[in-house]
């Protein structure tokens, strides 16, 4: 219907269906801050949710490396999952009887690989957001600063080529979120990952991404850097 020309109004009317996202088309550039930004409803964290198909796509495609996303069976997607991609939540999504160490192990863990290997590797990645030193403490002993740091920790200890990050600070306090925001960066800078991060802030999305694409609607209405 959409391609026909109908709006998203007359598209859930007629089949009760809210379209997220309509026809949105942009490239991602190995090793950018690529941030998507709209206002609430905007379809900018469907659109990240896409990427990975934890929701399914209903037309179009996802290509990483030629390789499209959609079109592939639950073991690839998995594969590529664990391989290729993290993702770093707004709400932390801590398990909260676990540790930080345990907590930033968990996709390793869940990959099969061996306990002593993944508390090592998961400690270093503790070490990169310095949080080694609470890498025993659970969840509720830290602050919403700490536990967002152990959940990029979590991303970053399964090595991916790429990390979504889905308004991954906008529930912390101002203060707390421009240290992540300085934290996100200097990563970046050794690092060099490719990272597609939500934000519906302006400032965050100037401070942050490398280009900027502005969604509304469910439609990608611009894309360029700072001074375009």
């Amino acid at each position: 219907m959409l391609a026909a020309g109908a709006t998203k109004e007359e598209v859930h009317e007629k089949l009760g269906v809210v379209v997220g996202v309509d026809n949105a088309s942009f490239e991602v550039r190995a090793g950018e801050i690529f941030v998507i930004m709209g206002l609430s409803g905007s379809g900018k964290s469907t659109i990240i949710r896409l990427l990975n198909r934890l929701i399914e796509p209903t037309a179009g495609a996802i290509l990483l490396d030629g390789r499209d996303l959609a079109q592939m069976s639950q073991r690839e997607l998995i594969e590529v999952r664990r391989r290729d991609m993290s993702m770093v939540f707004q709400s932390f999504a801590l398990m909260p009887h676990l540790t930080a160490i345990e907590n930033a192990a968990f996709g390793l863990a869940v990959a099969g690989i061996p306990a002593a290997k993944r508390r090592k590797i998961a400690l270093e990645a503790l070490e990169q957001v310095g949080l080694a030193a609470y890498a025993d403490r659970y969840p509720h002993e830290m602050s919403g600063g700490m536990q967002q740091r152990v959940g990029l920790a979590r991303a970053l200890a399964n090595n991916p080529t790429i990390m979504l990050m889905d308004e991954a600070f906008s529930a912390l306090d101002p203060l707390i979120r421009s240290e992540m925001q300085d934290e996100l960066i200097r990563l970046q800078k050794t690092q060099r990952r490719t990272i597609i991060f939500i934000s519906h802030d302006l400032d965050e999305a100037m401070r942050i991404g490398d280009r900027i694409a502005i969604m509304r609607d469910g439609r990608i209405a611009q894309v360029g850097n700072l001074y375009e």
